[in-house]
């Protein structure tokens, strides 16, 4: 059966994803150990709306693997739902009116 090794504390490492810059969230982490003394994590992280998510997921990666010692992690990465943009329409003659 799976479980999240010794010494390596999911609460935790969530937290410190959570904390990091632009993230707005991170749901359905699993740690576990594959084979002895290989860990591995997967997660889902939601980006702020505007960052760029691909330099985010590669410093998470980098946290992982320097404060928690996770060489294999899997990172599902989203943007938060940005402000609805619509754009209305001129009315019809507005430009012959600005003439």
């Amino acid at each position: 059966m799976e479980a999240a090794p010794a010494g390596l504390d999911p609460d935790e490492i969530g937290r410190a994803l959570a904390a990091h810059p632009g993230v707005v969230e991170i749901h359905d982490l699993h740690v576990w150990e594959v084979t002895s003394g290989f860990a591995a994590l997967s997660a889902h992280v939601v980006v702020r709306a505007g960052d760029d998510c691909h330099e985010v997921r590669r410093s998470l990666h980098e946290l992982l693997d320097e404060r928690f010692h996770i060489h294999h992690s899997t990172l599902q990465v989203d943007h938060e739902p940005g402000p609805l943009q619509i754009e209305v329409p001129a009315p019809a003659g507005a430009e012959r009116d600005r003439r």
